[in-house]
């Protein structure tokens, strides 16, 4: 018969060896270490029988060690030790599944006692074998997963090496970010979150850069009291992927040493993040290649909870944990089969929708002693493993669920047009709102419907009172692709530009989250085919058609670089347009912006936020894709269409067209009772 293996932890070498003598002595095979890390890696690489563990460890205290055991490893039977014990602690780490409590100091005679006990307790090896085999590889790799997180932590806690994290939305990035700071030696200064997203440039640079000579005599009182205040805080520079060109050679360039003898002052530490993947941006030349080689050796990838679904379960229980301490009350307990329908899902948004769905449970839960599973959110119950993005509920008439977001987010930026500082602020609205903006200063509130279209020149409009809102069509066009049916848009004159495109407009309403809504709606069907414009004199020109899916095709002629172009997109749900469409990037020419100018249009246009064409070629950019052109048209078309309130099923056809013949089209079909 094999003989039982013990791995004691303790941070004590003295409590180690002399512990280690004994129970070898015993007869055991005993192996040791002094850290919770430690313990988890040897524990992946060989389980032993039993973990004799002190709760006071540097790094992962032994309750966290004991509760990741018992989620991975169940087992392992675990007997608790602590030289500062309360009934408290014992009470705690029984609960988390500890077999014993053992108060230091203790006799041989009952150390051996306890040993003896929780093996002659523990299954049959033959059990033992058969539960092991029922475990799966996910189990394992989830296991290693948060043991390399751990790793990571304490690492990285030890230097203050700048740092890149990458991963999902929702992941965890900062979470991470913020534990590797509070265990570092910089934990007494402020940890400061910057959304490179959501923020202007000339904001965030800043809080980033203090240039200064390397000369002591010519650096003011100011200048180093500025210094100071730069480099006492931490960093955080979340969706650093959105920062500018410019802004991410700066960055890069200040991260090694300068030629010419300048120091650039950053902040005390500096953590960056992305939920992109950078080598592919970097490859297409939207990401600095230098600034992502700079972070090689010191990088954190977080894995997704699709990734290691076996993580949830432990996610479950320390959020409920840290909500019933914050709150003074006991942890609820989960029924089984409610727990087995949390794990079952995909978490499209990982980390974040888990904690928030969480916090929906324990806010409207008529009772904190347990949760069962009819307390479970219907689309998580019903959809388990399907991706909330994809999904889209029709009831047997046909409907669709009505959406809005979970929670309000921001967004800065200048209008094209106007070029003003612009920003926008989304809200949720209850079902049966439809879209709605909101003139941030006066309150005046204009639906986003045909009847309040007041121009479409060069962009489209809305207007209502003495308030209006232009350059609409990019937002719209997101809302339609994502199906967001309520929402209020809280605004100056114009919408952001951002980069020309709807990219950003995509990542700010996922980070708001969706929300489906007990309201329905259905989707327009086009019945028969309906035009604007004459396709017999290469005009201009847009029609509808009857089609199962919903389709849009584009075909322009323009002079060179572009020429003749052709794309046709159709939708399948938010991804493919994200992929697709999003990105495209509104365009012009040198002669046209030089007119628009002198009309007061294109006063914020500069060459981050357009592709620039003259001379017959592209002057400021590389293409996004070989067919950028037709397919910004057709986000210009997606936007304009969803003027008529909701989601359209038909293939529309258009030609040379612009936001005057997608509004003529539309008013072509409210004419004819298509609505």
């Amino acid at each position: 018969m094999s003989q039982e293996r013990i791995l004691i932890v303790d941070d004590e070498i003295n409590i180690l060896s002399s512990l280690k003598e004994i129970l070898t002595d015993e007869g055991y095979v005993v192996s040791i270490a002094d850290d919770g890390l430690d313990a988890l890696d040897k524990i992946q690489t060989d389980p032993p029988d039993v973990l004799l563990l002190d709760i006071w460890l540097p790094g992962m205290d032994g309750i966290e060690v004991l509760k990741t055991v018992k989620t991975y490893h169940p087992e392992i039977e675990v007997l608790i030790m602590s030289g500062h014990g309360t009934i408290d602690t014992a009470v705690k780490a029984t609960k988390l599944g500890a077999f014993d409590f053992i108060e230091k100091p203790f006799s041989i005679d009952h150390l051996t006692q306890s040993v003896r006990s929780v093996l002659n307790s523990k299954k049959t090896p033959l059990e033992a074998t058969n539960s092991s085999l029922k475990r799966s590889n996910e189990v394992i790799m989830g296991f290693a997963m948060l043991i390399e997180i751990q790793k990571a932590i304490k690492t990285y806690s030890e230097s203050n090496v700048p740092l890149l994290l990458l991963g999902e939305r929702g992941t965890g990035k900062e979470y991470i970010a913020q534990a590797i700071h509070q265990k570092s030696s910089k934990n007494n200064l402020p940890f400061l979150r910057l959304n490179c997203a959501s923020r202007q440039m000339n904001e965030i640079a800043p809080f980033l850069f203090l240039k200064k000579k390397n000369n002591p005599s010519s650096t003011s009182m100011h200048s180093k009291k500025e210094s100071i205040a730069n480099t006492s805080r931490v960093i955080f520079l979340d969706n650093v992927d959105s920062l500018t060109k410019t802004m991410q050679k700066k960055l890069a360039d200040s991260l090694r040493p300068d030629e010419n003898g300048e120091i650039n002052t950053l902040p005390s530490r500096l953590y960056i993040s992305s939920s992109k993947c950078l080598e592919e941006l970097s490859k297409k030349n939207q990401f600095n290649f230098d600034l992502l080689k700079l972070f090689d050796d010191a990088t954190i990838q977080v894995p997704s909870l699709r990734e290691n679904p076996s993580n949830i379960a432990i996610l479950i229980h320390d959020h409920l944990e840290k909500n019933s301490q914050k709150d003074g009350l006991h942890i609820p307990q989960l029924e089984a089969d409610a727990l087995d329908s949390l794990c079952q899902y995909n978490w499209p948004e990982n980390i974040r929708e888990l904690h928030s769905v969480l916090d929906r449970i324990l806010a409207t839960a008529s009772s904190r002693d347990s949760i069962s599973l009819n307390q479970i959110p219907l689309e998580i119950r019903h959809a388990k493993t399907l991706d909330k993005h994809t999904k889209v509920r029709l009831d047997k008439h046909g409907y669709l669920s009505e959406k809005t977001l979970k929670r309000s987010v921001v967004l800065y930026g200048s209008g094209l047009h106007k070029g003003l500082k612009a920003g926008l602020i989304l809200q949720p609205l209850p079902p049966g709102s439809g879209i709605i903006f909101s003139d941030i200063s006066s309150g005046q509130t204009i639906p986003a419907s045909l009847k309040n279209i007041i121009s479409t020149n060069y962009s489209t409009t809305l207007q209502k009172g003495r308030s209006s809102v232009a350059t609409i069509e990019h937002i719209m066009a997101v809302l339609h692709m994502y199906r967001i049916t309520n929402l209020l848009i809280k605004i100056g004159d114009e919408v952001p530009v951002m980069d020309g495109s709807a990219k950003d407009f995509c990542e700010l309403i996922e980070d708001g989250e969706f929300e489906e809504q007990d309201g329905s709606y259905k989707e327009v069907v086009i019945d028969k085919k309906y035009e604007f414009g004459s396709s017999e004199k290469g005009e201009p020109y847009i029609s509808i058609e009857p089609c199962d899916t919903f389709k849009v095709s584009y075909h322009m002629e323009y002079p060179p670089p572009i020429g003749i172009m052709d794309h046709t997109f159709e939708y399948t749900d938010e991804k493919n347009f994200k992929k697709e469409i999003a990105p495209a990037r509104t365009f012009g020419f040198m002669k046209d912006v030089a007119q628009l100018t002198k009309m007061g249009f294109a006063s914020g246009g500069n060459l981050d936020n357009f592709i620039l064409l003259g001379d017959g070629k592209i002057i400021n950019t590389e293409l996004r894709f070989e067919n950028e052109f037709p397919r910004h048209k057709i986000l210009d078309v997606l936007g304009d269409f969803y003027l008529l309130g909701r989601p359209i099923r038909g293939h529309i056809r258009a030609s040379k067209s612009g936001h005057t013949q997608n509004i003529g089209l539309l008013k072509v079909l409210a004419s004819a009772g298509v609505q």
